[in-house]
């Protein structure tokens, strides 16, 4: 369409392609009578007369009077003597646009196709509309409310659930940008309303006083954490009790004690103090000859050497020290057990040294996904023994780790990332999700952060965390980054198959109740300052 005149123009147009353009970017002139805002939704037509929406990424101010870089400070003071009218009529904003797609509108929704036609130069931009933004950002049936978007705050963002929980997520921020907050709606939203099963690894217990938005926490389980050793593999009760892999002559007698225990079918505490008896009943046949079943169940015999002795005294030294300071952890009951379908289950691993948070979390990701998979795959009788092994594995579950970087470190290979990255190939398949919480992205094992399709980032400002990030999601561009590096407490952008397009959201303000928050420290010592000196002006007692 062509105007004659600027009366003619509507009112809603807001600019007017200029330049260059692709079917990823272009730039318009903008109308300063209704000019957009930087991160604004925009429309505008492809070639083939398609509905294009773009985001607004870059806006320009240039004037034609001084647009010369030869300008001196003087010669630009002369210049501003000028009518201000004149000025202003040789203003001119540029706007640069990034292309999310072609707009496919199916009534009650929309979806964003690809878009593979270049953009027609002279065509009329406008705002999308918020009926346009609605459809495409409120999503359909499964779908889970987390805020609403940055650059319109009418306009709900939802994530859809089942790609958000099957294909993974990520929630990475700094200290303070809302990453708890964040989680904290998303749990609300999955057990309340969808009838959900989570599982939380809490490192430092900041959900053990979590309440929904109701107020309630009837949906809620504090799990004890405790775990019957017999269960666990050798190595992974070595690791718990703190002998070193580089240590292979205590190791291999560890494994021999615990093979020989475990045969005895001993359970929970009275395992851990027949390996001490049996230890100590090898210390004192040193020269001579000990029994012992291997791993496979068939016994064996061998010499004990005066260096082997050394080897076993450490050994008990280590399960020692070990059973005086957790032995709480080791339990009859197994924390299997206790877990629920559609609650929030809180393993609270506060007191843990990280090695040991370890084994608890892997002993949890292999027993879930191998205890799913098994139950699927069962007949009806064992379907009903595997609801009393482990309640919560009737329906499908969500594991959520905070602290991510402390159980899957960069650039190690452990059996925590074992286990996540095989929930992460395999999980979808059978109904287990994972969520990885972290406030130092750069930290976190690549291919686990990898594997997350969706990421929730909220502000991050190292540039190498941002970089990190970006190398993790395809879907991170570059001006995405500076979004990243630009966002305030509690905004976010979002990536990933739970959302249509990447969008900007500011995160919706928890209403219940959760850990994490800063401690108002100003005020706990005004009030011990107040317990000390009663009768005491504060105002006066701080001159």
């Amino acid at each position: 369409m062509i105007w004659f005149s600027k009366e003619d123009l509507p009112e809603d147009i807001i600019g007017l392609v200029f330049g260059p353009s692709s079917t990823a970017e272009f730039s318009f002139v903008v109308n300063l009578e209704n000019a957009p805002k930087f991160g604004e939704y925009i429309v505008t037509e492809n070639r083939e007369g398609e509905e294009v929406l773009g985001i607004v990424k870059e806006l320009n101010n240039i004037n034609k009077l001084i647009a010369s870089e030869e300008f001196s400070f003087e010669s630009l003071v002369k210049n501003l003597l000028l009518s201000k009218e004149i000025i202003e009529k040789n203003d001119i904003v540029i706007a640069t646009a990034r292309v999310l797609g072609v707009i496919h509108d199916n009534g009650p929704d929309a979806d964003i196709l690809p878009n593979r036609i270049p953009i027609k130069p002279c065509t009329p931009v406008k705002l999308a509309s918020d009926e346009i933004l609605m459809k495409i950002f409120r999503g359909g049936d499964g779908c889970i409310d987390i805020g609403y978007l940055m650059a319109r705050d009418n306009i709900p963002v939802r994530l859809d659930v089942r790609n958000l929980v099957l294909r993974h997520f990520a929630i990475l921020a700094v200290t303070g940008g809302g990453k708890s907050n964040t989680a904290a709606v998303l749990i609300n939203e999955i057990v309340r309303k969808m009838n959900g099963t989570v599982i939380l690894i809490d490192p430092h217990g900041e959900y053990v006083n979590y309440t929904f938005e109701d107020g309630s926490v009837e949906r809620k389980k504090d799990i004890p954490t405790g775990i019957r050793p017999e269960t666990l593999e050798p190595w992974e009760f070595a690791s718990l009790v703190g002998v070193s892999e580089n240590a292979p002559v205590q190791r291999l007698y560890l494994e021999r004690l615990f093979t020989t225990v475990h045969h005895e079918r001993r359970t929970g505490r009275e395992f851990i103090e027949r390996i001490l008896d049996l230890a100590e009943e090898w210390i004192n046949s040193a020269g001579g000859e000990i029994e012992y079943y291997d791993i496979r169940g068939n016994l064996n015999v061998t010499t004990v050497t005066r260096r082997d002795v050394d080897s076993i005294i450490r050994v008990k030294d280590y399960v020692t020290r070990f059973y005086r300071t957790y032995g709480d952890l080791l339990t009859q009951n197994d924390m299997l057990a206790e877990l629920r379908p559609g609650y929030l289950n809180v393993i609270n691993l506060s007191g843990y040294d990280e090695n040991q948070m370890r084994v608890i979390v892997t002993y949890l990701l292999r027993n879930i996904l191998l205890g799913r998979i098994s139950y699927l795959r069962s007949d009806s009788n064992t379907k009903a023994q595997w609801r009393k092994i482990c309640p919560a594995i009737v329906t499908p579950v969500l594991i959520i780790v905070e602290e991510g970087h402390i159980f899957a470190p960069k650039g190690e290979y452990n059996e925590v990332v074992k286990w996540m990255s095989r929930i992460a190939r395999e999980g979808r398949k059978f109904g287990v999700g994972l969520g990885i919480i972290s406030q130092r992205p750069k930290k976190l094992n690549d291919d686990i952060l990898s594997q997350c399709n969706t990421k929730i980032v909220l502000r991050i400002v190292e540039p190498n965390d941002q970089r990190y990030v970006q190398q993790a999601s395809e879907q991170i561009s570059e001006d995405l980054l500076k979004d990243i590096a630009a966002l305030g407490r509690g905004e976010a952008v979002i990536v990933g198959p739970a959302v249509k397009v990447p969008v900007a959201v500011k995160i919706r303000k928890f209403e219940g109740v959760y850990g994490g928050q800063d401690i108002d420290i100003v005020r706990e010592w005004n009030m011990q300052r107040e317990e000390e000196h009663p009768d005491v002006d504060l105002e006066d007692l701080a001159r």
